[in-house]
């Protein structure tokens, strides 16, 4: 005979379980745009300033005296913020000389105008008053979105809608949602495209990762990875004119838009923009990581400030998730039914492994792996059983709390 406190027990566990598995894709949205929000007030009020506050100019290339809307201006170099800020003013001004008070250091600057096209449209034109606050509403709104096409993937993968969380809340997007950067409408792009590429929706998929190459040049990768993945697809279950159709259909959108905006900004400067600077960015496969790693271990060791225990716990999380993955039955699942996020994957751990120092040495938190990690992920998905999605979180989990916690309340 059962009890009373059975019952009753039973009943608790019964109605938890339903509010766990409950949540729509629209509702795991709302709760990544709620938490965004959250977090750029709690950081606002933190620091004050104001919105600009987000942007982290420095004096070597933003002048306090002309710089269209009067931001704040720190005496050190600032941060990448800066150089989307003089784009969501004016997108059509590329050149490497001052405009609107504020001059780029390499010539890759230019060919960023994904995400500060956005902002130039949120906010009326580049309206002075506009662009600071609409920089940090477009990169919450790129959460929430973010969320609920996570949620839509995790759902399509046979899990929860809920772990569609762990998509949007990459521990490397709290300094990218705290200094007004591009990753978070890069990686709303991809996993967008991802989600219809696996739907059959192409043609959409295809404008996802037009948007993405615009924002984040190291996208092109990612792009020719999927063309990849949706070929050897389509190939499996027709014939390779089908597949060429379904690979063309994708991958024409975002070539002729990145070809077009190099190009052009070509024409201004003299080179292209992703050509310019990636000697900065990129060497032979994990050249500079063994010194890297040293000074990140020594930081860590003379106690050098709370980033330097972000930087390996950073680290470590993604190697983690990455041997997590490659070691699941995932992989195989992911091979015969959605090829194109495996390699997107595989895509992904060449960006990071060709990281050069230059990248290494600050490498906020990391910020750039968000596809890593993310196509770890679904490869988990993927997979059978939840065992290892639970140890990937016993890691991420607190890898996560710190990155977030530490870049709401530091500049």
């Amino acid at each position: 005979m059962v009890s009373s406190n059975e019952r009753v027990s039973s009943i608790t566990l019964v109605r938890v379980r339903r509010l766990v598995e409950r949540p729509t894709p629209g509702t795991v949205g709302l709760a990544g745009l709620v938490a965004a929000m959250v977090f750029c007030v709690i950081r606002v009020l933190r620091l004050g300033g104001g919105w600009g506050t987000f942007v982290v100019a420095g004096r070597p290339f933003t002048d306090s005296e002309t710089v269209t809307g009067r931001i704040p201006v720190m005496a050190g170099a600032g941060f990448d913020g800066q150089f989307f800020y003089r784009l969501a003013v004016d997108p059509f001004t590329v050149g490497l000389g001052r405009a609107h008070g504020i001059a780029f250091d390499y010539g890759v600057r230019s060919g960023r105008v994904g995400y500060p096209a956005l902002v130039w449209l949120a906010s009326m034109g580049g309206q002075p008053n506009l662009v600071a606050p609409m920089m940090v509403a477009v990169n919450v709104l790129a959460v929430g979105l973010l969320a609920w096409v996570g949620a839509h993937l995790a759902r399509d993968h046979g899990r929860i809608a809920l772990w569609g969380l762990v998509i949007a809340g990459y521990f490397g997007f709290g300094v990218v949602l705290g200094r007004d950067l591009s990753e978070l409408v890069a990686a709303t792009a991809v996993f967008s495209a991802l989600l219809l590429v696996g739907r059959g929706a192409h043609l959409w998929a295809g404008a996802c990762a037009a948007l993405a190459v615009v924002t984040r040049e190291q996208a092109v990768l990612t792009v020719v990875a999927i063309t990849l993945g949706i070929v050897v697809f389509e190939w499996r279950r027709g014939s390779w004119s089908a597949a060429a159709r379904a690979a063309a259909t994708f991958a024409i959108p975002p070539a002729l838009l990145f070809l077009a905006s190099q190009l052009a900004v070509r024409h201004v400067i003299g080179e292209l923009p992703a050509a310019s600077s990636s000697h900065l960015s990129a060497t032979w496969p994990l050249v500079d990581f063994p010194r890297a790693l040293r000074r990140w271990v020594d930081e860590f060791i003379h106690g050098m400030g709370g980033g330097s225990a972000l930087v390996l716990g950073c680290f470590i999380a993604i190697v983690w998730m990455v041997g997590l993955a490659v070691t699941s039955d995932g992989v195989q699942v992911a091979f015969a039914q959605r090829p194109w996020e495996l390699f997107a994957g595989a895509a992904g751990i060449g960006v990071f492994t060709l990281s050069s120092r230059n990248v290494l040495v600050a490498p906020a938190d990391f910020r750039q792996a968000y596809e890593l990690v993310g196509c770890a992920w679904l490869v988990l998905w993927s997979g059978s059983g939840t065992r290892r999605l639970w140890w990937a979180m016993a890691v991420v989990a607190p890898v996560t709390v710190l990155a977030i916690g530490f870049r709401c309340l530091v500049i």
